[in-house]
């Protein structure tokens, strides 16, 4: 299932690359910024990276990272990042579509270890993976942190090359806080996301258990 959501999402990562290295090669060669040229953005996207290419990159650049990586850096925490690691002791509780008396009384006691919490989720989930809701939230999901990550290594590789390349260093210091921007922006989504899939998966085994 996850597998075949990733490659779902890859075509849309792929043109996260695109446009990112399309604005790039704008705010190099005509101070894109300044002069607010943004329509050249789709005039020039096709010519930056070919389509069979760049799917290729964008795969092999997501693969740098392993699941429990992406994690970490999406909510910024090295030890037991991932979000069902917190379940119960958090979400379960904080979701008003979720009735915790109900959870308490199916699967208590709760476990309270972070990696426990998960492994019962997870158990909980893999009975639900199907159902429709829960595939949209986990694909989204898996599309911001894929992206949240992809960001990440494009701030760090554009955001120093712009500095060497691009003429002016205050467009140059304008662009490297568009692509933090980005980051911070697409991580934020994946925290969200993140969060409605795990409290999505409790809410429905919840009300139909």
């Amino acid at each position: 299932m996850e597998k075949s959501l990733k490659d779902g999402n890859r075509l849309s990562l792929y043109l996260v690359m695109l446009a990112n290295l399309s604005f790039f090669y704008l705010v190099v060669q005509n101070n894109a910024i300044v002069t607010g040229r943004w329509f050249d953005l789709l005039r020039n996207a096709a010519s930056v990276v070919p389509a069979g290419l760049g799917l290729i990159l964008t795969g092999v650049l997501n693969a740098q990272l392993s699941a429990e990586m992406k994690s970490r850096v999406v909510f910024m925490r090295w030890r037991n990042p991932l979000p069902g690691c917190e379940a119960f002791s958090r979400y379960a509780k904080n979701d008003p579509r979720i009735d915790f008396s109900a959870i308490e009384r199916l699967w208590g006691p709760l476990p309270a270890s972070p990696r426990e919490q998960n492994a019962l989720w997870y158990r909980l989930y893999k009975s639900v993976d199907v159902d429709q809701s829960v595939a949209q939230v986990h694909r989204s999901f898996l599309f911001t942190r894929d992206y949240a990550c992809l960001a990440l290594m494009l701030a760090v590789v554009l955001g120093l090359v712009g500095f060497v390349q691009i003429r002016s260093k205050s467009i140059a210091a304008i662009y490297f806080f568009v692509l933090v921007f980005q980051f911070l922006v697409a991580g934020q989504a994946a925290r969200n996301h993140g969060k409605r899939f795990v409290a999505t998966v409790l809410a429905i085994k919840a009300a139909t258990s």
